[in-house]
């Protein structure tokens, strides 16, 4: 996503859309993660162990 943001032509949007695009660039640079509680990282390793005691 990254990558395309990057590469449009921003300079003639609307300044409102090219706005947007920049928001986009500067949030694209870091990973999101998704986290239980705030306490750990869910991957799919840990969504196995949790699921493994849930059943």
């Amino acid at each position: 996503i990254y990558y395309a943001a990057y590469n449009n032509e921003w300079y003639s949007m609307d300044p409102k859309i090219a706005q947007n695009l920049l928001f986009l660039l500067t949030r694209g640079t870091k990973p999101i993660y998704l986290t239980a509680g705030k306490i750990f990282p869910m991957t799919m390793t840990t969504f196995c162990s949790v699921r493994y005691f849930c059943v």
